[in-house]
């Protein structure tokens, strides 16, 4: 019987052979054009020659950008590479077929505290069938430890995996990644395929179609198999919100698939996010030339409801313990509303009350949408807390401090303003509400007349000035 041929986490050495490697080491044939201008738009095109292919190396804290690479040419292709930490790939279309024999990129940030951002890059010319490799391999022999962010990418027709990321996880790394508004079609293997070994990948405002693929060769061990899948998700969680997929979700090896507002099947709305690229010159212009997505409605519909009822916002509080539940109590400075976010459960022993809520999860999640703010989250026991999809510390959650301006005991007005580094709220448990107070972002003025005013906030104070005998009250570590 033959094994599943995609069931693998392979070594760079398998990636690239010795005669791919020799082309990439010492191909010269490549040619970098002048700065083209269309409509306006500067972009260098580089032309890779006849069988050749054209290496780029991006170090650390490097930007590569506004490149056209043309692999018209039979059998030209290329590749990307980064090292180091906090580097950029933007704005760059690979413009032909990929021959296969290698991955069009493999990108990694050897930092764990370190990122990398692959933004506006188009991938959606295919590749081959039945050759090697495919589109991008986040490279676990750097090893990748950071995070890498892919944005308005376009991966279309890759054999072996369109976005490979589960490597690093194989090896114990922990380093992940996010994919946003971002496009994949009929990549053969898997579409998207991510490592949760430590952390969370998020997957969001992204279009999948795993339909139509062709059959794989090299690298697989069930050579002329069609096998792909939409999202896999290796080592541990993997979630999607306000995606569109069409195709299987798999797990392995302790992997999960969680989602949010996700529409599937024939649900799914197959239009490309806004802005990402529909071809390499779009790209390698920054979307100034050639065509871009004009937008996929469903998702930005589902954005436009959210901003409308004034609950844009979600958090989640996971447990994965059946026996030991996790008790919680939460609150925030808009509306509120329990909902089923994260694939939560709404349980009648939670409660809710106004702005507040309170409950406890035991081997499930809890969701709440809301408007402003979280104020207070105090969590006992073991949980996950999540904030618009990204794994949070509960106590780096809410407003833990507090500011008093308290002129009770002054028989004249006095006047104030304050400024802090993270967000602030009027605080009515603390102080009253009226009209004379003004909170603008980060920047709060006032007056105070025999009376108390309070607010929450996030940082620290940045500035504050008082004219007038009131009195203030410091809550926490607010300087």
């Amino acid at each position: 019987m033959a094994r599943d041929e995609t069931a693998r986490e392979p070594d760079e050495g398998k990636l690239i052979d010795r005669r791919s490697y020799l082309k990439l080491a010492g191909a010269s044939a490549a040619t970098f054009a002048a700065a083209g201008t269309v409509n306006g738009a500067e972009y260098d095109t580089i032309t890779v020659a006849p069988g050749d292919t054209k290496t780029i190396s991006v170090g650390d804290g490097e930007t590569f950008e506004n490149k056209l690479i043309d692999m018209t040419a039979d059998g030209a292709s290329a590749h990307i590479t980064t090292s180091g930490s906090n580097w950029v790939v933007r704005n760059v279309g690979f413009k032909g077929t990929h021959p296969g024999g290698h991955y069009l990129m493999t990108p990694g940030v050897s930092d764990a505290s370190g990122t990398g951002l692959v933004e506006n890059v188009y991938m959606g010319d295919g590749q081959v069938p039945r050759s090697g490799s495919g589109g991008i391999w986040v490279n676990a022999n750097l090893p990748h430890r950071g995070t890498i962010t892919f944005r308005n990418v376009h991966i279309a027709g890759m054999i072996d995996n369109g976005l490979y990321g589960s490597g690093p996880g194989a090896r114990g790394y922990g380093g992940n990644l996010h994919v946003e508004s971002s496009y994949f079609k009929a990549n053969t293997i898997s579409n998207v395929r991510l490592n949760g070994k430590k952390r969370p990948c998020n997957v969001t405002n992204t279009v999948i179609d795993a339909s139509g693929n062709k059959p794989c060769g090299h690298g697989c061990s069930s050579p002329g198999s069609t096998t792909t899948r939409a999202v896999w998700s290796w080592y541990g969680e993997t979630h999607l919100r306000n995606c569109d997929v069409v195709g299987s979700f798999a797990t392995t090896k302790g992997g999960s698939v969680t989602k949010t507002n996700t529409r599937t099947g024939d649900a799914a709305d197959l239009t490309p996010p806004k802005g990402v690229p529909m071809s390499a010159k779009a790209a390698a212009s920054g979307g100034n030339a050639g065509s871009t997505s004009s937008g996929n409605r469903a998702q930005v519909s589902q954005v436009a409801t959210a901003e409308k009822q004034g609950l844009p916002n979600v958090v989640s509080i996971a447990s994965t313990a059946a026996t030991d539940s996790a008790t919680y109590d939460l609150s925030v400075s808009g509306k509120l509303r329990k909902s089923t976010d994260r694939n939560a459960t709404k349980d009648a022993d939670d409660e809710r009350d106004g702005t507040s809520a309170s409950g406890s999860v035991a081997g499930g999640t809890d969701s709440y949408r809301f408007g402003g703010v979280v104020t207070e989250l105090n969590v006992d026991g073991a949980a996950t807390v999540y904030l618009n999809g990204e794994q949070v510390s509960p106590g780096d959650v809410g407003l833990p401090n507090t500011i008093v301006v308290d002129g009770s005991n002054d028989d004249g007005a006095s006047t104030y303003a304050f400024d802090v580094s993270g967000d602030v709220v009027k605080s009515d448990d603390l102080g009253s509400v009226n009209a004379f107070d003004t909170v603008e972002g980060k920047h709060v003025t006032g007056r105070v007349i025999d009376g108390r005013d309070g607010y929450r906030f996030s940082g620290h104070l940045t500035r504050i000035t008082v004219d007038g005998s009131a009195t203030l009250r410091l809550g926490k570590d607010s300087l």
